[in-house]
């Protein structure tokens, strides 16, 4: 907590798959299951590219890259199929399943400190809204947390700092100097970046290397509990 006391931190922007929540990668083995069915095929490094981005921006990127190659096809039809069946396998592994779980016993009980001592808490994703509704219902955050946004609600997901913004007029924070934002991917720390987040936080509970984060940066943390501890280990740029 010291920290973000330091920094003067007012609200923490939380991303969730990797960083609040572990669901073990099935988000990307699961975008590219539903591009598979659907006969639209990608590369290992092109899969690297999702990280941390929209969703449904990743699937409609690759569907109206490869369309013309598939003749009497509409993008935007494939695109809403592919949404749904996304969703369905989600619900799937995540709910039926149970393949899915807080990244750390200790997550509530620390959101609870922080926000005691005036530290506001938001999280941000690039899950379809519905999934993101889903998740925070099934592990109780709606009273743990002070705002929530999917990426589906703005004009542009991540690395665009479009949700920081709106999640600060949310929660009455008037400088960006006083938000904190906290991820896993690189385009979590871009997002950060751009909307001019006092602190840009990276961990290690999910999708890159501690070297990728710190390119954009500003520390990286093992995992967002390490936030309680005073005497926190970082990586510093």
């Amino acid at each position: 907590m010291a920290l973000l006391m330091r920094n003067k931190i007012s609200l923490l922007v939380c991303d969730m798959a990797g960083t609040v929540i572990n669901e073990r990668g099935i988000i990307y083995s699961s975008i590219k299951n539903t591009l598979d069915q659907l006969g639209f095929w990608t590369t290992e490094d092109e899969r690297k590219k999702w990280y941390g981005r929209d969703k449904t921006e990743v699937m409609r990127e690759v569907i109206t890259t490869q369309i013309s190659k598939n003749a009497g096809m509409s993008a935007e039809v494939r695109v809403k199929q592919a949404e749904q069946n996304l969703v369905m396998e989600l619900e799937k592994s995540y709910f039926d399943n149970g393949e899915i779980e807080l990244i750390d016993s200790k997550l509530l009980d620390m959101f609870d400190n922080l926000r005691i001592n005036g530290i506001k808490i938001a999280l941000n994703t690039g899950y379809p809204i519905r999934m993101q509704e889903k998740i925070v219902e099934h592990f109780g955050l709606e009273n743990r947390v002070d705002a929530y946004i999917s990426s589906e609600q703005v004009i542009m997901g991540r690395p665009a700092p479009y949700m920081i913004h709106r999640l600060m007029e949310e929660c009455d924070i008037p400088s960006v100097k006083n938000v904190a934002k906290i991820g896993d991917t690189t385009n979590d720390m871009r997002e950060g970046k751009n909307a001019g987040c006092g602190l840009t936080i990276g961990v290690l509970t999910g999708a890159e290397k501690k070297e990728n984060l710190l390119k954009y940066g500003d520390i990286v943390i093992n995992k967002i509990t390490d936030l309680r501890e005073d005497d926190l280990p970082v990586f510093l740029l």
